[in-house]
């Protein structure tokens, strides 16, 4: 998908629009006449020099380059006015995941399809614009000078496809919207054994495995303790998604898997380990309600540290072994190599530094937003939590400032100098909410909630935030349908 863009678009030699721009564009490109997808035409391109997307020209539209496709870009991009802006969208996937309802697509009370927001949904020109594109790669590195980044194609996983290659793409503003990875804290054996849940292809894995471990628990000759083993579910870290995992997991195994799967039912359980306290951000007597609820649902909590994570079991700080059949890990985010990689001063925790306004200050044309992005210390302001609804808000405040910017003329490489940028961005926090599953949820606002007003208001809430229509009738379908025949057990 993504060599047929790069092989349909036109590098042009030219110079930017504004004085003081990146002068004549160092790539070159030639048509080919033969299918781009064709062993040789990828020949053809390294011979010939192909580099990308060229530098935009006088009288062209701008072109805003987006890296990634998570809450903060995809907010970025639906709001961006693509009559003053091209729209160039690079990433490892194609979708935005609405991660509040991920933990529910594991067990089956939600549809993978149902969480996941196509992007050409989001912003159709990156389908439609002939300027406009979404290619299927990760950045590699950043020329701030030359107003270019590297880039190298995703192909890992898939059979019988191009080999993945580098490319470059220019830019007139760059956006940082590349997320976080998941913290392991140089535990060893975490990323090897344990699952992270993160994207929808974690939620795939997880699911495939708990259902596999659920099958092979009834077969004939098994011992007891391996059976224990294979249906032991251990999650790791007590924040919102660990724990509404573990409560959409204790809801399965007593409506379904108890049902369904009778002669194993005594077996399975849930331990949830947290090094401190679950849900530490919430209320205090939130906090409560919930470890109230979730060891009425069986979940067994734990407090401790996992030193190490072996193929079937882990250890924790006292010594404790904790055999395992599944193991989830979720104990926060930080920042990824890439990110770590860049030549950006960065915030307290390691994150690209940014100003009140967004901007990298060490570089021209270049913001950074979400979970990749943190307040630098000059600025005076704290770095903001890895929050879906920070991410999303930074998205919206970003899109109007570069429409602003745009329409004041200083769309295009080092033209923004004289334009004022308006109100510095401001984040207010409008409060947190997690489910515990059996109809229980926590509802951190104002006021303090819990119970099942709370469950019904996180149910509406979150109906209401899923981006598209057509996603909010899959979601309040598959919800529907788990209430009046449960959730499927199929292992596909």
């Amino acid at each position: 998908m993504a060599a047929s863009s790069l092989l349909r678009s036109l590098s042009r030699i030219s110079r930017r629009g504004c004085v003081g721009g990146a002068g004549p564009s160092p790539f070159h490109h030639s048509r080919l006449p033969y299918s781009p997808f064709s062993t040789a035409a990828a020949d053809a391109v390294e011979r010939r020099g192909f580099a990308g997307l060229g530098p935009t020209a006088k009288g062209e539209k701008a072109r805003v380059v987006v890296l990634g496709t998570g809450w903060a870009g995809s907010r970025l991009m639906k709001d961006i006015d693509t009559t003053g802006y091209e729209v160039v969208c690079v990433s490892p996937r194609n979708h935005m995941v609405f991660t509040p309802l991920l933990a529910s697509t594991c067990v089956g009370t939600l549809e993978f399809r149902s969480v996941a927001e196509p992007l050409a949904r989001i912003q159709p020109a990156v389908s439609k614009s002939p300027g406009s594109y979404f290619l299927l790669a990760r950045c590699t590195a950043v020329d701030p000078d030359a107003h270019t980044i590297d880039c190298e194609t995703v192909t890992e996983g898939e059979k019988d496809t191009l080999k993945p290659w580098k490319f470059k793409v220019a830019y007139d503003k760059l956006v940082f919207a590349c997320g976080a990875e998941a913290s392991t804290f140089g535990i060893r054996g975490v990323t090897d054994h344990a699952i992270f849940l993160r994207e929808v292809h974690h939620a795939q894995e997880i699911r495939r495995k708990l259902l596999l471990n659920l099958m092979l628990s009834d077969v004939p000759g098994i011992s007891e303790e391996e059976k224990r083993r294979l249906l032991h579910c251990v999650v790791v870290g007590g924040g919102p998604t660990g724990v509404e995992f573990s409560g959409e997991l204790s809801d399965f195994i007593i409506r379904d898997v108890k049902q369904r799967y009778s002669h194993v039912k005594d077996y399975i359980h849930v331990t949830l380990i947290e090094a401190n306290e679950i849900l530490s951000s919430f209320d205090v007597r939130l906090r409560q309600y919930a470890t109230n609820q979730l060891t009425k649902s069986g979940v067994r909590l734990v407090r401790g540290i996992v030193k190490d994570v072996q193929p079937n079991k882990l250890i924790l700080d006292n010594g404790e072994e904790v055999p395992y059949g599944l193991l989830v890990w979720s104990t926060g985010v930080g920042p990824s190599s890439f990110v770590k990689s860049l030549p950006f001063p960065k915030s307290p925790g390691g994150r690209i530094g940014v100003d009140e306004w967004l901007r990298v200050p060490s570089a021209r044309d270049v913001f950074a937003i979400g979970d990749c992005s943190g307040f630098l210390e000059s600025t005076g302001k704290d770095v903001l939590p890895a929050l879906a609804q920070v991410a999303e808000r930074q998205g919206k405040y970003l899109a109007h400032l570069l429409n602003h910017v745009m329409k004041a003329g200083g769309g295009h490489a080092n033209c923004e100098i004289d334009v004022d940028l308006g109100p510095a961005f401001v984040y207010k926090h409008l409060g947190s909410m997690a489910t515990v599953g059996r109809y229980k949820a926590l509802v951190d606002l104002r006021q303090s909630k819990a119970g099942f007003v709370s469950w019904f208001i996180w149910r509406s809430a979150y109906l209401t935030r899923v981006v598209s229509w057509r996603n909010r009738f899959y979601v309040a379908i598959n919800w529907l349908t788990t209430l009046l025949f449960g959730r499927d057990i199929s292992r596909i």
